[in-house]
């Protein structure tokens, strides 16, 4: 009645005259007000709980992507080898000691990074990978490796008629451009000894063709050579010249020295007839810069201008050995 909702109850009355049916009514807004009051109550905290709480998911959800956000991102830099990288998360929970632990990690890599580039600059990169890709111990392994020896001839008389400084320029140079051919052709520069190199094709990584590799690699020491001269004499320096020993042997490869200090290297018979044919390059009968043994001649798969020397028996070696002037590539057919 009146937009108003009301409730009503009816039940009879018995009287002496009859039957006289009461009706009750009472507003169903006003009993219900209370009611609905409280509902209204309880939608609004609902809805603001349910407010409160999504701030809060929201807030801790930022929490914890960011930082694995900032560790995803740090992660893609070590992989691109950016070692210098740090997260900066600052939280006294498991994300921060999560990256802190990362931190230590980088530093680590970037530690090692800077170790390996050292160990590559004071030994062949090749000798570096293998160093550290397996447990460092003295002992080696029979290999057939082809060992080039290579000397620098008058060097005493430069170094009378040169500043040290200077002589040390020159060596340097001649050093760069060597060591770069060596390592072009796939060889292992083993050592310096004064003015020589001891390069090593075989070990540690062994390839089918390391006999041509070796005689490629001597020949092209020799033209490098001549360019050098050339530039030095428009200098005024003196010009030097070099002999070449190249065998092909099997040898024991791996880590000699102690416990303290060890270096790769490769020892036996073979190195040191190696070392004798370079010796040999200073006999005038022979005229020729590079002497190779037969069996590194045998070895080859290429075709090469030699010319043979005869036999001849090295120091320190009771059976003659073979031996050949390299003069050169044959030219390949058209």
């Amino acid at each position: 009645m009146g937009r108003e909702r009301y409730v009503s109850y009816s039940f009879p009355l018995p009287t002496e005259t009859g039957t006289v049916v009461a009706l009750l009514q009472r507003s169903l807004d006003k009993e219900l007000a209370p009611y609905l009051r409280l509902e209204r109550t309880y939608l609004i905290l609902a809805l603001l709980g349910l407010a409160i709480s999504a701030l809060v998911g929201i807030w801790i959800a930022r929490g914890v992507s960011k930082p694995v956000l900032q560790l995803a991102e740090g992660a893609r830099k070590i992989g691109q080898g950016d070692y210098q990288y740090r997260v900066n998360v600052n939280q006294p929970d498991e994300m921060g000691l999560l990256a802190s632990s990362f931190n230590h990690m980088s530093a680590g890599l970037a530690e090692r990074d800077q170790v390996r580039d050292l160990l590559g600059k004071v030994v062949s990169p090749a000798v570096a990978a293998e160093l550290l890709r397996k447990d460092v111990t003295l002992g080696g392994e029979e290999r057939e490796v082809t060992v080039l020896f290579s000397d620098v001839r008058s060097f005493t008389t430069m170094c009378e008629a040169l500043a040290p400084q200077e002589v040390l320029g020159i060596l340097n140079r001649y050093f760069t451009r060597m060591s770069a051919i060596v390592e072009a052709h796939g060889g292992v520069v083993d050592k310096y000894v004064g003015d020589a190199i001891m390069a090593l094709f075989g070990a540690p990584l062994a390839n089918p063709d390391d006999a041509d590799r070796a005689m490629k690699t001597a020949l092209d020491m020799c033209e490098a050579l001549d360019e050098l001269n050339s530039q030095w004499q428009v200098r005024g320096r003196p010009a030097i010249n070099v002999g070449i020993g190249i065998n092909t042997d099997v040898v024991i490869a791996g880590n000699m020295g102690s416990q303290a200090r060890l270096n790769y290297t490769v020892i036996g018979d073979g190195v040191n007839l190696a070392s004798r044919l370079e010796g040999l390059t200073k006999t005038p009968e022979y005229a020729t810069r590079i002497i190779i043994s037969s069996t590194t001649l045998a070895k080859a798969k290429g075709r090469y201008q030699t010319r043979r020397l005869g036999e001849v028996a090295v120091k320190g070696k009771q059976k003659p050995t073979e031996i050949y002037a390299l003069l050169g590539r044959e030219a390949t057919p058209a």
